[in-house]
């Protein structure tokens, strides 16, 4: 096997298991159902970008809960940059339950959830209260 491609393998076999993956099949949850004190929503003040990831400025939603932590729906889906295209991903921020301070994002790959980056610094805010729907008038 020539070395390049030896050296190929390992790194993408590095990168995978250094990726924190979490549950591949968290509890998924409404809002309400979410476990008691637990805030139900997550507003990001800012789109924030990972490698190729972009994360949307918005409200995100308590979604799912595992042994680890809580998954917030993102508000619309995750872009990911590729050439001279995009695709969008089902995914949202990972909100640690040992340290609600440490944010990380995540993405459905292959029916798995996989943990990327941190957002940790960026601005942002978890709340417990209803998001009063717009007046009409």
């Amino acid at each position: 096997m020539p070395r390049i491609f030896q050296l190929f393998l390992l790194s993408t076999l590095a990168f995978l298991l250094s990726a924190c993956a979490g549950s591949p099949h968290p509890q998924l949850v409404t809002p309400s159902e979410g476990p008691a004190g637990t805030p139900r929503y997550l507003e990001l003040y800012r789109e924030k970008q990972i490698a190729t990831l972009h994360f949307p400025a918005g409200v995100y939603t308590l979604n799912a809960v595992d042994k680890i932590g809580y998954y917030y729906r993102a508000p619309a889906k995750i872009g990911e940059r590729f050439g001279s295209g995009s695709i969008g991903l089902n995914g949202g921020i990972f909100v640690s339950k040992r340290d609600p301070n440490k944010l990380r994002g995540y993405v459905w790959r292959a029916g798995a959830i996989t943990h990327i980056g941190n957002l940790s610094h960026v601005k942002h805010r978890l709340y417990d209260q209803d998001i009063p729907a717009e007046s009409p008038y």
